[in-house]
């Protein structure tokens, strides 16, 4: 093969290959990105270089799935980030809704509790008062 279309040997694509494919599918186990499997099979596919390389069709057809690999790894990660922030954004909407409705539940009920309180300290004096008219009663 001519060195000045593909200037690594095959053990050290090979090499770079395994390693490439090896972070990329890690990545994705990691963070769920579907792009990064893209990339790991794009990485994959450049191996094919080897099979024919004085087919110049294969070789052009190589260098066209590789683009369209790429292209497609970008599309989905475009794809993607837009779905995972529109996906923080409502779940961020979501808790500041949650966290005001808690803080009107709160104000409510310290409402209520203000009013109860009054009427509170009322029942005890009149269950007090009930008390001894039972106790002079018997």
């Amino acid at each position: 093969m001519n060195s000045n279309l593909f200037p690594i040997g095959l053990e050290k694509h090979i090499i770079f290959v395994i390693i490439a494919t090896a972070f990329f599918i890690l990545q994705f186990i990691r963070t769920k990105r579907w792009y990064q499997l893209v990339m790991a099979a794009a990485f994959c596919v450049s191996l094919l270089i080897y099979t024919a390389p004085d087919n110049k069709a294969v070789f052009y057809g190589i260098g066209i799935t590789e683009a369209v690999l790429l292209l497609a790894s970008l599309v989905l990660n475009i794809i993607q980030s837009v779905r995972i922030s529109r996906e923080e954004k409502a779940k961020k909407a979501a808790e500041e809704a949650q966290k005001a409705a808690e803080s009107g539940e709160k104000q409510l009920k310290e409402l209520t509790d203000d009013k109860t309180g009054t009427e509170s300290a009322e029942e005890p004096a009149t269950a007090a008062e009930a008390a001894d008219s039972a106790e002079t009663e018997a």
